[in-house]
């Protein structure tokens, strides 16, 4: 059994055999065969090869004699395929452990990957990437038409990556993917937001678990205490199979409570609103108790089709207002860039994307992009309530940009005689301190204020918000944030606009009391978290809530705060202490 320590980044427990993205998206049904069938297996893997060798020979053939460097690697390949030593290994692995011929290639390339990625060497680095390439090309040759992959599974796994895009993590169909770990990532990363989004379990940050774990190995994936075990003993399988039901059980109580009000033990009424990706993600927020939509994030809709445009995007706020009957709906525009990025004819390269032209910046200098989804939105808000939110505003001007952009759509859409909502409330996310800063400026020319903690907290701090290595650095609730809530809140009940927090700091039970404490009466959250952030509220007594948080502004440092926090879940609420 191997043990791998990363970031919890979605709760739960999944158990499932693990499917490896970084091969090629191929998972090997099977690892052992009979003693009788070693013989038959040897020639299979021997076959296979053969068939690798003609693969690539027929490719270097086909190639253009002035592709020298492409050729030379091709070759490389052809080389290590042909391999006496690397064959003889893996058959003696077929023979002694009676290994299928695809787990015994898997097994022994990646213990050869691990070797020359130990030895840090350039030269080295690159035979990494001739490995991975070999391996994928004799198991694809090996599987044949057995092969699998993420999108045409038909077994229940769990997914195992160095990294998973946006856009990828959009297409986990969740019928078979029961959950997820990666070797990069942190907690409030877009994959991560995914993650809790599809309700399953995932941990990030492990760094080289798409190495360490083989496609058909039994993995745990633990999304509470943020580890991963590969092949483990029955001891540890039967206590997590215990912990998998417990946890449903648990699941299942919180899910009879979603009719219940948000509202706490004093008197103090909530509203929870949702922060989905994607329209499928509405009906399951309804049924949790959501009472609207307070984020929708709508770059995974450009990412199905970003030549469809308008009608694409029009067609899903449709079909999500309808879902919602009446519940309000507030539509991001576009937040394209930093993690999220763009395949484009004419990319922008960047040394640093999360500080360049990412979000309303990246919308402004494609106006095309930009006019077309501000068409779809104020075309759906003839329909329901909907309501416009830009993210990343850093100024002003920025706004001021912006909503010229908003105008000169309105002017278009009453030359057309298209109807829409003349009064559209319109809002910004509070994501950079130089806007928090300067929010009384801003009040008058918006409706409402939304905070998004995750990028708040990257940009205050300086920590990037999807990186392992400085994820102990990444801190909701250091003082500078929290002056900075205060200082929105008190700018919202001076201006009488509306002041929400949307982003991941409201999904979590722990900091729940402090927001409330501080002044919070709007929250939006991830849909699975709804049910327990409903039981935290209805569990505590706001003037108590507000007692903690008067503590915690007097206290210097996060660490000191975080402590205080959990003392007071462990006193106040136990099922929320219970997992500290």
């Amino acid at each position: 059994m191997q043990l791998k320590k990363g970031i919890p980044v979605s709760p739960g427990i999944a158990i499932r055999q693990a499917f490896v993205l970084d091969t090629e998206e191929l998972r090997i049904p099977q690892r052992f065969i009979e003693k009788q069938e070693v013989d038959t297996e040897v020639l299979r893997f021997e076959a296979g090869v053969r068939g690798a060798q003609k693969s690539l020979a027929a490719e270097i053939s086909r190639l253009d004699s002035k592709i020298a460097i492409h050729t030379q690697i091709l070759e490389i390949h052809k080389d290590l395929v042909a391999d006496p030593i690397l064959k003889n290994e893996i058959i003696e692995g077929i023979r002694d452990h009676q290994y299928t011929a695809e787990h015994s290639v898997s097994r022994i390339l990646n213990r050869y990957i691990k070797k020359f990625q130990a030895m840090n060497s350039p030269i080295l680095a690159e035979r990494v990437h001739d490995l991975y390439d070999v391996e994928k090309l004799i198991l694809s040759t090996l599987l044949g038409r057995r092969m699998e992959t993420i999108n045409t599974l038909e077994q229940e796994v769990v997914l195992v990556a160095h990294n998973l895009t946006p856009a990828q993590t959009a297409k986990l169909d969740t019928r078979w993917i029961h959950g997820f770990a990666t070797d990069v990532g942190g907690k409030t990363s877009h994959t991560a937001i995914m993650a809790r989004a599809l309700g399953i379990p995932a941990v990030v940050g492990l760094e080289e678990i798409s190495t360490a774990a083989i496609g058909g190995d039994l993995l745990i994936i633990d999304g509470f205490r943020g580890v991963v075990l590969i092949d483990p003993d029955e001891r540890t399988l039967e206590e997590y199979r215990q912990k998998e039901a417990d946890t449903r059980r648990v699941a299942r109580r919180l899910r009879r409570q979603t009719k219940l009000p948000a509202e706490s033990i004093d008197g103090h009424p909530i509203e929870i609103l949702a922060n989905i990706e994607l329209p499928q993600e509405v009906h399951a927020s309804v049924e949790l108790g959501a009472k609207g939509i307070g984020l929708f994030r709508t770059e995974f809709i450009y990412f199905q089709s970003p030549r469809n445009g308008e009608e694409l995007h029009f067609q899903n706020y449709r079909m999500v207002l309808q879902e919602l009957a009446g519940r309000p709906l507030t539509i991001r525009t576009l937040d394209l860039g930093g993690d999220k990025a763009v395949e484009d004819s004419t990319p922008i390269v960047e040394d640093n994307p999360f500080l360049g032209c990412r979000s309303i910046r990246w919308c402004l200098v494609r106006p095309d992009i930009f006019r077309e989804q501000l068409r779809a939105i104020l075309r759906v808000s003839a329909l329901g309530p909907v309501r416009l939110m830009f993210p990343m505003i850093t100024s002003i001007h920025e706004l001021d940009q912006a909503l010229v952009f908003v105008d000169q759509v309105k002017e278009e859409l009453r030359g057309e005689g298209i109807s829409f909502d003349e009064d559209i409330p319109i809002g910004v996310m509070v994501e950079v301190p130089s806007l928090a800063l300067i929010a009384d400026l801003l009040a008058p020319r918006v409706d409402f204020l939304s905070v998004g903690t995750n990028d708040l907290v990257q940009y205050t701090l300086a920590v990037d918000r999807g990186n392992e290595h400085v994820a102990d650095l990444y801190d909701p609730v250091h003082p500078a944030i929290l002056r900075l809530l205060v200082q929105l809140l008190a700018v919202g009940r001076k201006s009488d606009i509306e002041v929400s927090v949307c982003g991941e700091m409201a999904s979590e039970p722990l900091y729940l009391p402090l927001l409330l404490g501080l002044g919070l009466r709007k929250l939006s959250v991830s849909p699975q978290m709804i049910p327990e952030v409903k039981q935290v509220i209805r569990s505590l007594k706001v003037y108590e809530a507000q007692d903690l948080a008067s503590r915690c502004l007097e206290m210097s440092d996060g660490v000191a705060i975080t402590r205080a926090l959990k003392r007071w879940a462990i006193e106040n609420l136990p099922e929320v202490g219970a997992r500290l």
